[in-house]
């Protein structure tokens, strides 16, 4: 098997005015104060929410009739917080927001719940906060709906061009207000720095937050197939490569592109942890990608199984967590060596072709949680040793996110 070393490859950055206006963080109440309704910094009403002493993660399960269930990681406890809907497309989360899109009469339609789970950075630490779910609203538009969610906004671009911006502190009250726009797009719309990155066949254009283009130019990226925020910035996996955005000293936009070496297998999707700096992707039949952001370099961990997901631990280590073609989950070191591995305990999901896309992989600072259709379970698995910890049975896992 060929193995393509690590590189580092960029192109020479264009720079874009942008002005990127800090997030407030929340303070945590005085010792002996009462729990009062908290605020993630942005304006959301937060309800009932108050700040709670870890991170209160959640699991967001949508299933075959477009049911969608919050499995809290801790009490093990189960609630629905989006009934039975039909036709269920696609759900995007940014750990707060749960987005759901469901087919509507030639159209989308698409649910915002607010699952009151979140996390807020502070300097060095961060604060977590629990409270009741509640469904924020509903946006209509025509055609297929495109979400994209991440830095306390999302964009909802519909097919027929029109675009929605979904910030936190316009949400309190509703969408009733929320401002529509035409963009040229026909892919991810990235809210990055007060901008908006919008793909489309020829590249990726930089717009204002009302569509309106801030430079002539369009930074290439052939067949545009994914986008993700990471730590660093914004990067779009594109054929030649990744895109990365990122916001300098002052407030400009740079662009560059990171590309593969010569005659390397492309991924078509990155996946990483919120707020880290590494995204991993399959590499075709060839193992997986590891793409270190901030050191703007490639690294190909090679696989005797070909592998079906890949998500980047984003940790000190270098890790990556993947799913092979004989259903196990492997923990990959930076160079693509084995360091756990489970039994195939994915054979049944990966080998039926109607089920192989349902299987899902997110990961987050001790857990990889994997769905499994077939067997109609989710797991959990410690991912330093690749030990199956808990299964989470009585589900139908169409669709995986997780909140907190």
């Amino acid at each position: 098997m060929d193995v393509f070393p690590p590189r580092r490859s960029a192109t020479a950055a264009a720079t874009l005015i942008a002005v990127l206006s800090l997030a407030a963080c929340v303070a945590p109440p005085a010792p002996d104060a009462v729990p009062a309704p908290a605020s993630d910094g942005h304006g959301l009403d937060a309800g009932t929410a108050a700040e709670v002493a870890s991170p209160a993660l959640a699991l967001v399960i949508a299933d075959a009739e477009g049911a969608v269930t919050l499995l809290d990681l801790e009490s093990e406890e189960r609630s629905e917080i989006s009934a039975a809907r039909p036709d269920i497309e696609k759900i995007d989360s940014d750990g707060r927001l749960v987005y759901i899109a469901h087919s509507a009469g030639g159209g989308t339609a698409v649910d915002v719940i607010d699952t009151a789970r979140w996390t807020a950075p502070h300097g060095d630490h961060t604060h977590s906060f629990l409270g009741e779910p509640r469904m924020v609203g509903t946006l209509e538009g025509a055609g297929d709906a495109t979400i994209t969610a991440g830095a306390q906004r999302a964009t909802v671009r519909f097919d027929d061009g029109d675009l929605v911006v979904l910030a936190h502190d316009d949400l309190a009250a509703g969408f009733d207000d929320a401002a529509r726009t035409g963009i040229r797009a026909t892919g991810s719309v990235v809210p990055f720095a007060d901008h908006l990155l919008a793909t489309a066949d020829a590249g990726i254009a930089v717009t204002d937050t009302t569509g309106t283009p801030v430079s002539a130019l369009t930074t290439p990226c052939t067949s545009p197939s994914d986008a993700d925020i990471t730590r660093v910035g914004a990067v779009f996996t594109c054929a030649e490569g990744a895109v990365l955005f990122t916001r300098e000293v002052g407030g400009a936009l740079a662009v560059e592109t990171v590309a593969y070496p010569v005659g390397a297998p492309g991924a078509t999707e990155l996946s990483g942890r919120a707020d880290r700096p590494d995204l991993a992707g399959v590499a075709g039949d060839r193992g997986a990608w590891l793409l270190d952001v901030r050191e703007r370099q490639w690294t190909h961990l090679p696989s005797d199984v070909p592998l079906v997901r890949a998500v980047a631990i984003g940790d000190d280590d270098g890790r990556t967590v993947a799913i092979d073609a004989e259903g196990r989950v492997r923990v990959l070191s930076s160079d693509g060596t084995v360091l756990a591995r489970t039994e195939p305990l994915l054979a049944a999901s990966v080998a039926d072709p109607a089920l192989r896309d349902r299987v899902q992989l997110v990961v987050d600072a001790r857990h990889a949680y994997v769905s499994d259709p077939a067997a109609g379970a989710v797991h959990e698995i410690d991912h330093a040793d690749a030990v199956v910890t808990r299964t989470f049975t009585d589900l139908d896992p169409w669709l995986l996110r997780q909140v907190g």
